[in-house]
């Protein structure tokens, strides 16, 4: 697998709208892309499809631990952002992309689907940790 493929597997689903557990080309919530994208490129992800939509005892970290390893400091496009909104456990993923303002991101937003834009400001803000789902 290489950055470049699962990025473009992300990004063919730009618009896509969010739905809670979805795993279709046409519905999907941060964790479906993120399984959608690596298995497009030959990177099968198991992750559980029955989960609530705030996490429970630091589950996603502890999945995206076991699954990539320990988080990475030297963020690249192709990794894979954990992402804390606010208080509480961190509660969503994102796949890091190249940005023209430097670093950007694909997510899943409730409200407008599957979008990228830069990873910056609040947004930046709100990383917890980074994990690389291909070894280099």
């Amino acid at each position: 697998m290489s950055a470049e493929f699962f990025i473009a597997a992300a990004r063919a689903h730009l618009g896509v709208r969010w739905r809670h557990r979805g795993r279709k080309p046409w519905a999907l919530d941060c964790l479906g892309l993120l399984v959608v994208s690596a298995d497009a490129v030959g990177l099968p992800i198991d992750v559980p499809t029955i989960y609530g939509r705030e996490p429970w005892d630091d589950l996603l970290r502890r999945g995206l631990q076991d699954r990539f390893g320990d988080p990475v400091d030297d963020w690249r496009p192709g990794d894979v952002a954990l992402i804390r909104w606010g208080k509480g456990e961190p509660s969503h993923v994102a796949i890091i992309t190249d940005h023209p303002t430097g670093l950007g991101m694909i997510h899943v937003h409730n409200l407008d689907g599957v979008v990228e834009h830069a990873l910056s400001g609040p947004y930046l803000d709100c990383v917890e940790a980074v994990y690389r789902p291909w070894h280099v």
